[in-house]
């Protein structure tokens, strides 16, 4: 009578499931882009109009931006918290509806707060050149 399974085997099932747990662990950290190599961008018309870089402080910052509009001058606020990044409220005049501060953080690369009476839009890019990982072009979750 033969064993069906012999002591390698097990030496063998134990190594697969070490190496499997941990590449559960190692890769999403080894993928993971770190707070500081990320710039918001602010487009409006499909121009980049302002960049920003992602700073990961203790506490919650605001950024002033001017931009215009029809020919006038306005500021927009965005505020900074825990490597993530919202737009507070444009003005009434010219945005209507408060869908684009309803939209909250953002803080990923995937992701962007919209306005779309001014058509502007605010994003996360990684910095050109302190990329993780250059040879990555997209992620699907």
């Amino acid at each position: 009578m033969t064993k069906i399974m012999k002591p390698g085997d097990y030496v063998l099932i134990l190594f697969v499931v070490l190496a499997s747990a941990g590449a559960f662990f190692a890769i999403p950290q080894l993928l993971t882009e770190t707070a500081d190599q990320k710039m918001i961008i602010v487009t409006m018309d499909g121009e980049e109009i302002h960049r920003f870089p992602l700073e990961d402080q203790e506490e919650a910052y605001f950024i002033d931006f001017p931009f215009n509009y029809q020919g006038e001058e306005y500021t927009g606020r965005l505020e900074v918290d825990e490597g993530a990044v919202r737009l507070h409220r444009l003005p009434e005049e010219i945005v209507p509806l408060s869908i684009h501060a309803d939209m909250g953080w953002i803080s990923e690369t995937y992701q962007m707060i919209v306005s779309l009476p001014i058509r502007m839009y605010v994003s996360l890019e990684i910095e050109e050149g302190k990329k993780a990982h250059p040879d990555i072009d997209i992620f699907a979750y």
